[in-house]
């Protein structure tokens, strides 16, 4: 949540894929590309506001670049940082910006005409200019499997109602909406205010407790806008299956909604826990952990 910062290891240098980034085109598999979010560990605030922009797989993440993300209504520097983490635990990545990655249009389009010539003889990209078969893993195969998953997709997104349904009566906390006042944030219970806008962030309420944050620090509120969480973190996610990632200076951990520091600060990067694991990273590599703090390595 804290917009001003984010927690990889060391900000000066870039991050371990960093490199596959600079790519302008690079061709995923199928299995890739048919990730939900939630497949990939976005958290559920962060999921449901993709959702709601026609955003539900790794194959619509990597259309956009980082420009596209900050155009969605209420996505924040921090939620970008969770979604580069999440695609470059699958080995991908956004598009760069074309004027960031200092390609032309016609050093494009000569790329593009060079691809389009080795697909037509039986090849296809890989690294260095090695060769490889149509059947192989960026194959004839997976671009049918991508059009059939661009086609579920589609049949998705036909499906969704135009026009949410006219609100009967309150929403429950776990379904209170952002409202934005002056430039802060607070919730409506879709009738009333139910938490004035006095924050400069928040998050969903989620088991009863919502992360908000003020002036650079994170903590958590009750649904009578109490502090049930002191502002003591630099990051603070919603909590999901019992425990939230918090961040202090560069490293993360998890605690309970006691305060109580279930796994310590010692990750550079994490994603919420899910059916009793997270991912997390550490030197430079992804794991997967327990609400044990054991690790199993990607």
């Amino acid at each position: 949540m804290a917009n001003k910062k984010f927690y990889y290891r060391n900000k000066n240098k870039k991050p371990q894929g960093a490199q596959t980034e600079a790519v302008a085109d690079v061709i995923y598999s199928a299995e890739q590309l048919s990730k939900t979010t939630e497949e990939m560990g976005i958290c559920e605030a962060t999921c449901e506001l993709l959702l709601k922009n026609r955003i539900s797989t790794a194959g619509d993440l990597i259309k956009r670049t980082d420009k596209d993300m900050y155009k969605i209504q209420g996505f924040n520097k921090k939620m970008l940082f969770e979604v580069k983490d999440s695609l470059r635990a699958s080995g991908m990545a956004l598009r760069v910006d074309a004027e960031k990655s200092g390609n032309n249009k016609t050093e494009q389009s000569a790329e593009k005409s060079k691809r389009q010539k080795r697909e037509q003889s039986g090849e296809t990209n890989t690294v260095k200019g090695e060769r490889q078969e149509h059947t192989s893993k960026f194959g004839l195969a997976d671009r049918r499997a991508d059009n059939k998953q661009r086609q579920t997709s589609q049949s998705v997104k036909q499906q969704r109602p135009q026009k949410p349904e006219k609100l009967t009566e309150p929403l429950t906390i776990d379904n209170w909406r952002k409202i934005m006042k002056g430039g802060k944030w607070g919730f409506s219970d879709g009738f009333k205010t139910v938490i004035p806008a006095m924050y400069d962030e928040v998050f969903c309420f989620k088991d009863g407790l919502a992360s908000v944050e003020i002036d650079g620090k994170c903590g958590y509120i009750d649904g009578d806008n109490n502090i049930a969480i002191p502002f003591d973190y630099d990051i603070a996610m919603s909590f999901s299956d019992g425990l939230a990632m918090v961040a202090k200076g560069e490293k993360c951990g998890y605690i309970n909604k006691n305060n109580e520091l279930i796994i310590p600060f010692e990750y550079d990067a994490a994603t919420p826990f899910e059916d009793g694991e997270a991912k997390v990273k550490k030197d430079g590599k992804w794991a997967t952990v327990t609400k044990e703090n054991k690790l199993t390595w990607i």
